[in-house]
């Protein structure tokens, strides 16, 4: 279990990991088959992640949804992480299609099935084991996988990481994990009032910025005069987090024309290309950059810029 644990909160990918702890587990319990695999959170459709020893056929008839039906809705899910096996069902095993016609067939004399939950109560995926010898699924054996559902949960979770990320946020924060799929989900905190408002427009700036490093930090201007400071995290799961929180004024009490400037400056603009893209005169635009170095105690463009970055005091490139 400690082995697993280890693995479980590793840095490498959901399919190393899944693929280390399976191997482990197949070896540890003698098992002839072994799959872990998560439910889509938009569709609820299973994907395998690791899977070792079951015949295709069998393979697809687990993540299909006769086997979710007629054994994983009604045995394994009200357990909770506990596994289920064939031996223990309330059935006879052999009444049932999958046992019946795909697992006696490929030689799997017993098996057992877990589903598996996330810590906050989320349903993530499924973990499935076979035997050709029915003393090696034991009450032991039982054991073992129920006590590990929690880490291989996590280790399927899609969301695990972003959680991670943001479990020691401030209670004045909010977190959002940003899905592939368009999805917007609450990962700490409220809603911002006004903070969606443009969600694609959040979006598509979290996406370039994070196309050319892991983390980025901006300001997003609200409806009213405050701001939002903003940062961006591209988790190892393809998930990307937001976390944003509320400030009343601008860092060093910079003018919005001045974060502008400021940004600008941060895309490698010059003088009269921001004059040109502010629609302004170069002088003003030399007025701006001259209160910028002064408000930011800084003497050189290459020394704002790198504030900015570092900071986070700069909007996000324009579309």
């Amino acid at each position: 279990m400690a082995k697993v644990a280890s693995i479980a909160s590793s840095g490498a990918g959901p399919h190393e990991r899944a693929t280390e702890i399976l191997d482990g587990l197949k070896g540890f319990l003698a098992l002839d088959a072994v799959m872990l695999s998560t439910v889509d959170l938009t569709t609820g459709a299973r994907q395998v992640v690791a899977s070792e020893g079951y015949e295709d056929r069998v393979s697809t008839h687990l993540t299909g949804g006769e086997f979710h039906e007629e054994f994983i809705a009604p045995f394994a899910v009200p357990q909770e992480g506990w596994p289920v096996r064939e031996a223990d069902l309330p059935v006879d095993p052999l009444s049932l299609r999958s046992v019946a016609e795909f697992f006696r067939p490929a030689g799997l004399r017993d098996g057992m099935t877990s589903a598996l939950f996330s810590r906050d109560g989320r349903y993530v995926g499924f973990l499935d084991v076979s035997s050709m010898d029915r003393q090696h699924l034991s009450e032991e054996a039982c054991a073992v996988v129920g006590h590990l559902a929690g880490a291989m949960a996590n280790v399927i979770d899609p969301l695990e990481s972003a959680r991670r990320l943001t479990a020691t946020l401030d209670d004045g924060s909010v977190a959002l994990g940003l899905l592939s799929d368009g999805q917007t989900i609450s990962l700490h905190g409220g809603a911002q009032d006004g903070l969606l408002e443009n969600e694609p427009g959040i979006r598509r700036a979290v996406a370039r910025l994070l196309d050319v490093r892991s983390t980025a930090a901006f300001l997003w201007p609200s409806a009213s005069s405050d701001w939002y400071g903003c940062r961006a995290f591209r988790c190892r799961d393809g998930i990307d987090v937001l976390t944003v929180s509320t400030a009343t004024c601008a860092p060093y009490a910079l003018t919005r024309r001045e974060i502008e400037v400021l940004s600008l400056l941060v895309e490698g603009r010059s003088n009269a290309d921001i004059a040109e893209l502010l629609c302004v005169a170069m002088r003003t635009v030399k007025a701006h950059v001259e209160h910028i170095f002064e408000k930011l105690s800084v003497a050189t463009r290459a020394a704002a810029v790198g504030c900015a970055v570092r900071e986070g005091i700069l909007l996000p490139p324009r579309d």
